[in-house]
């Protein structure tokens, strides 16, 4: 079981040193946190657009936390979710759609910077 799990966004803060990422950070060195494997994704997609390596990043990740994987159980609960959460964020999407269905599965509190997570429970946005 972990207390949070970590969203893509919030492992940009962590892993650029912002004061978010100091938030971030203390969640991971004193907690059980977890990773979907949509944020590897995402991660590993935004360091090749910037031209960085990722293998570090991915290495530190796995050493810190747990990387779930998504489900079929989750994949329908995310469409719930991204259903429930256009009404309050247009914006909302799919991959938002999965972290939350993935922390909700584990009953873990989500951490993100993203806002259009705003308004969800269980979400603690950094």
């Amino acid at each position: 079981m972990y207390k949070y799990l970590i969203e893509s966004s919030a492992w940009v803060e962590y892993l650029g040193g912002s004061a978010k990422g100091k938030k971030v950070k203390e969640l991971i060195e004193s907690e059980a946190v977890a990773t979907s494997v949509i944020s590897i994704a995402e991660l590993a997609d935004k360091f090749e657009r910037e031209g960085l390596t990722f293998q570090p990043s991915l290495n530190f990740m796995h050493a810190t936390s747990a990387i779930l994987p998504i489900t079929v159980d989750i994949c329908v609960h995310a469409a719930a979710i991204k259903k429930e959460q256009r009404t309050l964020s247009p914006k909302f999407g799919l991959a938002d759609a999965l972290h939350l269905a993935t922390a909700r599965r584990e009953k873990a509190r989500l951490i993100t910077s993203d806002g259009d997570f705003r308004g969800s429970t269980d979400v603690v946005l950094i």
